[in-house]
Protein backbone atom coordinates (compact mmCIF):
# COMPACT_ATOMS: atom_id res chain seq x y z
CA UNK A 1 0.00 0.00 0.00
CA UNK A 2 1.67 3.51 -1.04
CA UNK A 3 0.93 6.77 1.13
CA UNK A 4 0.58 9.58 -0.66
CA UNK A 5 2.74 11.77 1.41
CA UNK A 6 3.27 15.77 1.04
CA UNK A 7 6.76 16.79 2.05
CA UNK A 8 8.94 20.17 1.63
CA UNK A 9 10.82 22.97 3.52
CA UNK A 10 8.36 25.18 6.03
CA UNK A 11 6.12 27.85 5.02
CA UNK A 12 6.00 26.35 1.44
CA UNK A 13 2.35 25.57 1.34
CA UNK A 14 2.07 22.06 2.25
CA UNK A 15 -0.74 22.04 4.47
CA UNK A 16 -2.91 24.46 1.48
CA UNK A 17 -2.39 22.05 -1.12
CA UNK A 18 -3.06 18.39 1.11
CA UNK A 19 -6.04 20.49 1.65
CA UNK A 20 -6.99 21.05 -2.16
CA UNK A 21 -6.04 17.35 -2.72
CA UNK A 22 -7.83 15.88 0.28
CA UNK A 23 -11.09 17.70 -1.06
CA UNK A 24 -11.00 15.94 -4.06
CA UNK A 25 -10.06 12.77 -3.41
CA UNK A 26 -11.98 11.75 -0.55
CA UNK A 27 -8.94 12.27 1.39
CA UNK A 28 -7.89 12.52 5.45
CA UNK A 29 -4.53 14.11 6.37
CA UNK A 30 -2.25 12.70 9.08
CA UNK A 31 -0.10 15.66 9.80
CA UNK A 32 3.57 14.67 10.46
CA UNK A 33 4.78 18.29 11.77
CA UNK A 34 6.40 17.54 15.33
CA UNK A 35 5.01 20.59 16.30
CA UNK A 36 1.75 20.65 15.71
CA UNK A 37 0.84 18.05 18.04
CA UNK A 38 1.27 20.31 20.81
CA UNK A 39 -1.93 21.59 22.56
CA UNK A 40 -2.12 25.61 22.52
CA UNK A 41 0.65 26.01 20.16
CA UNK A 42 -1.57 27.43 17.27
CA UNK A 43 -0.29 30.37 16.06
CA UNK A 44 3.47 29.96 15.89
CA UNK A 45 3.17 26.32 14.50
CA UNK A 46 0.80 27.23 11.97
CA UNK A 47 -1.43 24.95 13.23
CA UNK A 48 -4.29 24.25 10.57
CA UNK A 49 -7.48 26.34 11.78
CA UNK A 50 -10.74 25.40 12.95
CA UNK A 51 -12.42 26.19 9.94
CA UNK A 52 -9.95 23.99 8.12
CA UNK A 53 -10.91 21.21 10.30
CA UNK A 54 -14.62 21.26 9.34
CA UNK A 55 -13.56 21.00 5.71
CA UNK A 56 -11.18 18.33 6.27
CA UNK A 57 -10.16 15.46 8.70
CA UNK A 58 -6.59 16.05 10.29
CA UNK A 59 -4.90 13.48 12.79
CA UNK A 60 -2.37 14.03 15.25
CA UNK A 61 -2.24 17.48 15.67
CA UNK A 62 -3.18 19.46 19.07
CA UNK A 63 -3.28 16.28 21.31
CA UNK A 64 0.23 16.70 23.46
CA UNK A 65 0.64 18.53 26.60
CA UNK A 66 3.61 21.03 25.84
CA UNK A 67 5.54 19.67 29.09
CA UNK A 68 5.17 15.79 27.11
CA UNK A 69 7.81 14.85 24.91
CA UNK A 70 6.27 12.93 22.04
CA UNK A 71 8.83 10.60 19.67
CA UNK A 72 9.54 9.63 16.13
CA UNK A 73 8.73 6.20 17.16
CA UNK A 74 5.41 7.21 18.94
CA UNK A 75 4.42 8.93 15.73
CA UNK A 76 5.13 5.90 13.64
CA UNK A 77 2.55 3.97 15.41
CA UNK A 78 0.44 6.57 16.22
CA UNK A 79 0.25 7.16 11.93
CA UNK A 80 -0.02 3.28 11.19
CA UNK A 81 -3.50 3.31 13.15
CA UNK A 82 -4.73 6.05 11.55
CA UNK A 83 -3.86 5.16 7.88
CA UNK A 84 -5.69 1.91 8.59
CA UNK A 85 -8.64 3.50 10.25
CA UNK A 86 -8.86 5.82 7.14
CA UNK A 87 -8.65 3.18 4.58
CA UNK A 88 -11.22 1.21 6.22
CA UNK A 89 -13.82 3.72 5.85
CA UNK A 90 -12.75 3.60 1.95
CA UNK A 91 -10.76 7.15 2.27
CA UNK A 92 -7.77 8.06 0.84
CA UNK A 93 -4.54 8.76 3.73
CA UNK A 94 -2.79 11.78 3.23
CA UNK A 95 0.81 12.25 5.13
CA UNK A 96 1.95 15.84 4.94
CA UNK A 97 4.40 17.64 7.19
CA UNK A 98 8.29 18.66 7.23
CA UNK A 99 9.48 15.98 10.25
CA UNK A 100 11.46 14.42 8.25
CA UNK A 101 12.83 11.87 11.35
CA UNK A 102 8.60 11.21 11.59
CA UNK A 103 7.87 10.41 7.77
CA UNK A 104 11.10 8.08 7.60
CA UNK A 105 10.20 6.00 11.05
CA UNK A 106 6.83 5.69 9.45
CA UNK A 107 8.23 4.20 6.12
CA UNK A 108 11.86 3.21 7.71
CA UNK A 109 11.78 2.44 10.96
CA UNK A 110 14.29 1.33 13.55
CA UNK A 111 13.96 -0.85 15.69
CA UNK A 112 11.02 -0.74 18.08
CA UNK A 113 12.24 1.52 20.82
CA UNK A 114 10.59 2.22 24.44
CA UNK A 115 8.25 4.78 24.82
CA UNK A 116 8.50 7.61 26.37
CA UNK A 117 8.84 7.46 30.74
CA UNK A 118 7.47 10.40 32.55
CA UNK A 119 8.91 9.65 36.14
CA UNK A 120 13.00 8.97 34.33
CA UNK A 121 12.24 12.11 31.85
CA UNK A 122 11.47 14.21 35.06
CA UNK A 123 14.30 12.98 36.82
CA UNK A 124 16.29 13.84 33.83
CA UNK A 125 15.12 17.11 33.72
CA UNK A 126 16.23 18.44 37.32
CA UNK A 127 19.38 17.12 36.88
CA UNK A 128 19.46 19.36 33.25
CA UNK A 129 18.22 22.38 35.62
CA UNK A 130 20.71 21.74 38.43
CA UNK A 131 23.84 20.57 36.50
CA UNK A 132 23.32 21.74 32.97
CA UNK A 133 23.12 19.99 29.35
CA UNK A 134 27.11 19.68 29.35
CA UNK A 135 27.22 17.41 32.46
CA UNK A 136 24.02 15.19 30.97
CA UNK A 137 26.27 15.00 27.42
CA UNK A 138 28.75 13.55 29.25
CA UNK A 139 27.49 11.11 31.25
CA UNK A 140 26.04 10.06 27.54
CA UNK A 141 29.12 10.15 26.26
CA UNK A 142 30.11 7.74 29.33
CA UNK A 143 26.91 5.09 28.28
CA UNK A 144 26.57 5.60 24.53
CA UNK A 145 29.54 7.55 22.68
CA UNK A 146 28.35 6.10 19.43
CA UNK A 147 25.18 8.00 20.23
CA UNK A 148 26.70 11.25 21.45
CA UNK A 149 28.98 11.38 18.46
CA UNK A 150 26.34 11.55 16.33
CA UNK A 151 24.42 14.08 18.15
CA UNK A 152 24.98 17.89 18.10
CA UNK A 153 25.94 18.57 22.16
CA UNK A 154 23.19 20.83 22.22
CA UNK A 155 20.71 18.78 20.69
CA UNK A 156 19.00 18.52 24.78
CA UNK A 157 15.85 16.62 22.90
CA UNK A 158 18.48 13.57 21.12
CA UNK A 159 20.57 13.74 24.56
CA UNK A 160 17.49 13.59 26.96
CA UNK A 161 15.92 10.42 25.02
CA UNK A 162 19.74 8.78 24.63
CA UNK A 163 19.79 8.87 28.50
CA UNK A 164 16.19 7.95 28.71
CA UNK A 165 16.14 4.90 26.39
CA UNK A 166 19.72 3.54 28.31
CA UNK A 167 17.45 3.76 31.93
CA UNK A 168 14.75 1.83 30.57
CA UNK A 169 16.38 -0.67 28.30
CA UNK A 170 19.69 -0.90 30.01
CA UNK A 171 20.77 -0.68 26.48
CA UNK A 172 22.87 2.21 24.42
CA UNK A 173 20.11 3.36 22.04
CA UNK A 174 22.90 3.11 19.03
CA UNK A 175 23.01 0.04 19.48
CA UNK A 176 19.21 -0.62 19.55
CA UNK A 177 19.22 1.51 16.34
CA UNK A 178 21.52 -1.07 14.35
CA UNK A 179 18.95 -4.21 15.57
CA UNK A 180 16.77 -5.79 12.68
CA UNK A 181 14.51 -3.20 11.89
CA UNK A 182 10.78 -3.63 12.15
CA UNK A 183 9.23 -3.71 8.78
CA UNK A 184 7.07 -0.96 7.28
CA UNK A 185 3.48 -1.61 6.64
CA UNK A 186 3.12 0.86 4.13
CA UNK A 187 5.63 2.56 1.42
CA UNK A 188 5.79 6.66 0.76
CA UNK A 189 4.12 8.29 -2.49
CA UNK A 190 6.59 11.33 -2.09
CA UNK A 191 5.04 14.79 -3.44
CA UNK A 192 7.56 17.18 -2.48
CA UNK A 193 6.97 21.07 -2.91
CA UNK A 194 9.74 23.55 -2.90
CA UNK A 195 9.59 27.45 -4.45
CA UNK A 196 13.14 28.92 -5.37
CA UNK A 197 14.83 30.22 -2.51
CA UNK A 198 14.20 33.88 -2.52
CA UNK A 199 10.57 33.40 -2.81
CA UNK A 200 10.31 30.80 -0.12
CA UNK A 201 12.43 33.27 2.03
CA UNK A 202 9.98 35.87 1.32
CA UNK A 203 7.13 34.35 2.37
CA UNK A 204 8.79 32.87 5.76
CA UNK A 205 9.49 36.42 6.84
CA UNK A 206 5.69 37.07 5.90
CA UNK A 207 4.30 34.80 7.99
CA UNK A 208 5.92 35.29 11.00
CA UNK A 209 5.06 38.92 10.45
CA UNK A 210 1.39 37.80 10.34
CA UNK A 211 2.30 35.21 13.15
CA UNK A 212 3.00 38.71 15.58
CA UNK A 213 -0.32 40.34 13.94
CA UNK A 214 -2.47 37.29 14.67
CA UNK A 215 -1.60 37.61 18.14
CA UNK A 216 1.48 35.19 19.36
CA UNK A 217 2.99 37.02 22.15
CA UNK A 218 0.06 36.68 23.22
CA UNK A 219 -0.55 32.90 23.21
CA UNK A 220 3.38 32.94 24.51
CA UNK A 221 2.06 35.05 27.50
CA UNK A 222 -0.83 32.82 27.82
CA UNK A 223 0.89 29.69 27.70
CA UNK A 224 3.63 30.92 30.58
CA UNK A 225 0.93 31.66 32.44
CA UNK A 226 -0.37 28.37 32.33
CA UNK A 227 2.63 27.10 33.83
CA UNK A 228 4.47 25.59 31.50
CA UNK A 229 8.04 25.80 31.53
CA UNK A 230 10.19 27.70 28.77
CA UNK A 231 13.21 24.45 28.95
CA UNK A 232 10.37 22.48 27.87
CA UNK A 233 10.73 21.05 24.17
CA UNK A 234 7.51 22.68 22.80
CA UNK A 235 8.73 25.92 23.99
CA UNK A 236 11.56 25.38 22.60
CA UNK A 237 9.80 25.69 18.72
CA UNK A 238 11.70 28.48 16.71
CA UNK A 239 9.48 31.31 17.53
CA UNK A 240 8.05 30.57 20.79
CA UNK A 241 11.99 30.69 21.86
CA UNK A 242 12.83 34.01 20.53
CA UNK A 243 9.28 35.77 21.89
CA UNK A 244 10.07 34.28 25.17
CA UNK A 245 13.97 35.64 25.25
CA UNK A 246 12.16 39.28 24.17
CA UNK A 247 9.29 38.73 27.06
CA UNK A 248 12.53 37.69 29.73
CA UNK A 249 14.05 41.34 28.67
CA UNK A 250 16.76 39.31 26.62
CA UNK A 251 16.08 40.25 23.29
CA UNK A 252 13.87 43.16 21.69
CA UNK A 253 11.21 42.43 19.55
CA UNK A 254 12.74 43.83 16.53
CA UNK A 255 16.04 41.46 17.49
CA UNK A 256 13.36 38.25 18.69
CA UNK A 257 12.09 38.44 15.11
CA UNK A 258 15.15 38.62 12.95
CA UNK A 259 16.00 35.41 15.20
CA UNK A 260 13.41 33.51 14.94
CA UNK A 261 13.20 34.74 10.67
CA UNK A 262 16.64 33.48 10.42
CA UNK A 263 15.95 29.85 12.33
CA UNK A 264 13.05 29.21 10.41
CA UNK A 265 15.16 30.05 6.95
CA UNK A 266 18.23 27.66 8.37
CA UNK A 267 15.57 25.13 9.23
CA UNK A 268 14.05 25.30 5.76
CA UNK A 269 17.29 24.54 4.09
CA UNK A 270 18.04 21.53 6.30
CA UNK A 271 14.72 20.45 5.21
CA UNK A 272 15.30 20.64 1.64
CA UNK A 273 18.79 18.97 2.19
CA UNK A 274 16.73 15.94 4.16
CA UNK A 275 14.36 15.61 1.21
CA UNK A 276 16.13 15.93 -1.47
CA UNK A 277 18.65 13.05 -0.13
CA UNK A 278 15.04 10.55 -0.96
CA UNK A 279 16.05 8.35 -4.02
CA UNK A 280 13.00 9.40 -6.98
CA UNK A 281 11.62 12.06 -4.77
CA UNK A 282 9.54 14.44 -7.42
CA UNK A 283 9.04 18.37 -6.74
CA UNK A 284 6.46 20.45 -7.68
CA UNK A 285 6.24 24.19 -7.42
CA UNK A 286 2.83 24.26 -5.23
CA UNK A 287 2.16 28.02 -6.97
CA UNK A 288 1.48 25.86 -10.39
CA UNK A 289 -2.30 26.51 -10.92
CA UNK A 290 -2.40 23.26 -12.07
CA UNK A 291 -0.63 21.26 -9.48
CA UNK A 292 -3.82 19.56 -8.15
CA UNK A 293 -4.61 18.10 -11.70
CA UNK A 294 -0.92 17.18 -12.45
CA UNK A 295 -0.82 15.08 -9.10
CA UNK A 296 -3.91 13.55 -10.07
CA UNK A 297 -3.13 12.72 -13.29
CA UNK A 298 0.24 11.50 -11.98
CA UNK A 299 -1.45 8.94 -8.98
CA UNK A 300 -3.71 7.86 -11.83
CA UNK A 301 -1.06 6.74 -13.89
CA UNK A 302 1.28 5.13 -11.36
Amino acid sequence: MRIITIVGPTAVGKTGLAMSLAKKISGEIISADSRQVYKYLDIGTAKPSITDRKEVVFHLIDFVDPQDTYSSGQFARDAEICISEILRKNRTPIVCGGTGLYIRALFNPFHPLPHANKEIRNRLLNILAKKGLEYLYQKLQRIDPAWAKRINPHDRQRILRGLEVYEITRRPLSKLIQSSPKKAKFLPYYIGLNLPRTILYQRINQRFDQMIKNGLIQEIKLLLKKGFSPQSNALKTIGYKEIIQYLHGELSLEQATARAKQRTRNFARRQITWFNSIPGLKWYNPQDKKIIELIIKKLRLD
